[in-house]
Formats: structure tokens, C-alpha cells, sequence
């Protein structure tokens, strides 16, 4: 079930079971982790880390010079996995 950018956390020596995304470009780092906790299970942790992959790339295409100020927006919370099914506004 792994993905491109996409790795799963299960480890017995740690509390954290869940997935981790992780995206570089032009030196900057963009990492997120996706708890089975906190979702509820892990496909639902893996959902919500390929909808915010997905989205990340799709706003790395409009904006590929510039991924810092990409990657800010998804870490300041602007841009969340939850509002991948919520339509564009104009």
C-alpha cells in the first residue's frame, strides 16, 4: 500500500504507528505525519496523506519556482488534506 513520498511508521519501540510524507525540491523539505490515531485507522492516515501529497504536487505545478512559499501553506495548516474535497473558491 506504499506510494510515491509515502512511508509507513510501525515501529514496537515507539507510540507513533501511522505514515509519513515526505517531498524535496529545490532544497526545501516538506514533511507531514499521518497518525492511525489521529485519523481513525491507517487507510484512513494513508488517505489523507495521498490527498495532501496530491494536492502539494498539484500546487508545486502552478507554482515551480517557488516550493518554499508551497510547502509554508501546507505547514502553516492553510491547506489541509480535509480541504482537498472542498471546492475551489473565486
Amino acid at each position: 500500500m506504499t506510494q510515491r513520498n509515502i512511508t509507513r511508521y510501525t515501529y514496537e519501540t515507539t507510540s507513533f504507528q501511522g505514515w509519513r510524507l515526505s517531498i524535496c525540491r529545490k532544497w526545501n523539505q516538506f514533511t507531514k505525519y499521518f497518525s492511525d490515531r489521529q485519523y481513525g485507522s491507517e487507510e484512513a492516515a494513508f488517505k489523507a496523506a495521498v490527498a495532501m501529497r496530491d494536492r502539494i504536487f498539484n500546487a508545486l505545478k502552478e507554482s515551480p519556482e517557488d516550493p518554499r512559499a508551497v510547502f509554508e501553506r501546507f505547514k502553516s495548516g492553510i491547506e489541509t488534506p480535509e480541504t482537498a474535497s472542498a471546492p475551489a473558491s473565486k
